[in-house]
């Protein structure tokens, strides 16, 4: 059944599906993406499952934002009424709703947390607002395993990098100067997942993510430059589950 959204945006379809039934399938044009409103959604690539997304996820952003066909498809896990955006309205989206806007990278970030914590992949985010900078020398601990934090960072310079940690042991280097790290707990307001420390002499920016909705409606260019670049990193992550896993195919 497929009605029309009571809402200022009179392109928003809204559409109830049965388990099993495919919402898009990879090739598509990318020219819509997709809101749950009620149920489950499996996502596929190659045909094999990739992840499950529930009621308030949203998907279908990273291939409009890349200028690409869908990579992956969609199908309802369960009884599903779903929301269907013209990707032409993303731009009114991130000036005029800054909610919805925090709600669509809250969704893009629990993905790609699930999809690189699989597949054990590090992919910068790069090209966030800076608000100060702090210098670190060597062995300075800039965020710690298991602390609350809403901080942002973007590396400016280091002598040898920053050191990535996990329970003792090392997961990665920061290393590109303009590479931006903390961002996931900063947006899902969880605790860190790592230890960042400073290999030498480092400078780094940092803004505050204590109020994410007031940023974004404060520098409303920010959340289109997060979500492309998130966008990049989802379909990388996608690629290597797809890769990794074997799955059946509704």
């Amino acid at each position: 059944m497929e009605t029309k959204q009571v809402d200022t945006f009179q392109e928003v379809i809204i559409r109830e599906y049965r388990p099993k039934e495919l919402i898009v399938a990879e090739a598509d044009p990318s020219d819509r993406f997709y809101v749950i409103l009620k149920g489950e959604v499996e996502i596929y690539q190659n045909n094999k499952n990739i992840r499950a997304l529930k009621e308030g996820d949203i998907f279908g952003l990273e291939n409009f934002y890349l200028n690409r066909p869908y990579t992956t498809s969609a199908y309802s896990l369960s009884p599903s009424r779903i929301a269907t955006y013209p990707t032409k309205l993303i731009r009114d989206i991130i000036y005029n709703r800054p909610q919805l806007t925090e709600k669509i990278l809250q969704s893009v970030m629990t993905q790609l947390e699930q999809t690189t914590e699989i597949a054990e992949e590090y992919i910068p985010l790069e090209n966030v607002v800076d608000i100060a900078e702090l210098i670190f020398h060597d062995g300075d601990v800039i965020i710690e395993e298991g602390t609350a934090g809403c901080d942002i960072y973007q590396l400016i310079e280091s002598e040898k990098g920053l050191l990535v940690t996990k329970d003792g042991s090392e997961v990665g280097r920061i290393t590109l100067h303009g590479e931006y790290f903390g961002e996931i707990s900063a947006i899902l307001k969880k605790q860190r997942s790592a230890t960042v420390r400073s290999l030498g002499r480092s400078v780094v920016k940092v803004f505050s993510g204590d109020n994410l909705e007031a940023i974004l409606a404060t520098y409303p260019h920010l959340a289109k430059v997060i979500v492309d670049t998130l966008a990049q990193r989802l379909i990388a992550a996608n690629l290597i589950i797809a890769d990794r896993n074997s799955g059946v195919s509704p």
